[in-house]
């Protein structure tokens, strides 16, 4: 069965972007060679699940360059966005539960990326669908931003796998308790 993994950078003060929704601190920040592959976390990948808001700012950050044209993607949002043709894009609202089968449904097999935001992948962790966290914490505060993981309510994790990279960033995997 599918894994549905919020895999995201996070800062030492649990943001993931400023208030005006910026990675420019991300951006200047070099993980180095001993990083995870972002290369071989995708190969565990088969669908991705966005929200509106991660979705708009890559549609409007590199709108030729899509970064998950080989999975089908899953966009929560109740407006009426429109996607290019040649893309494999469904916009869906509603329950998280049912969004999480049709997502692991079209992964056949493979995990499920929870890329964004924070919001989105709270809903699914406040539904009780997010399974693992694979969260690159950099040695950077923001002060504020926009939450990492804003649930409604405690989520109990496991520590499965942490290693300090050389640049000083932490790499965490982490399991959610399941009732």
């Amino acid at each position: 069965m599918s894994t549905l993994v919020y895999y995201v950078a996070a800062t030492l003060d649990g943001y993931i972007a400023t208030q005006q929704h910026k990675l420019d601190w991300l951006d200047n920040f070099t993980l180095g060679d001993d990083a995870t592959s972002y290369d071989d976390f995708y190969e565990t990948i088969g669908a991705v699940v966005m929200g509106s808001q991660t979705y708009n700012w890559i549609m409007s950050n590199a709108p030729d360059d899509w970064p998950y044209q080989d999975v089908p993607a899953f966009v929560m949002s109740s407006q009426n966005l429109s996607a290019p043709p040649h893309l494999d894009i469904t916009f869906v609202e509603g329950d998280a539960g049912d969004i999480a089968t049709k997502a692991r449904h079209a992964a056949k097999g493979k995990n499920v990326w929870l890329v964004g935001g924070g919001k989105t992948a709270a809903c699914f962790a406040n539904a009780g669908e997010l399974q693992q966290l694979f969260i690159t914490t950099i040695p950077v505060f923001l002060g504020s931003g926009v939450p990492v993981l804003p649930v409604d309510h405690a989520i109990e994790v496991v520590l499965r796998k942490q290693r300090t990279l050389q640049s000083g960033a932490i790499e965490c995997v982490l399991d959610v308790k399941m009732d």
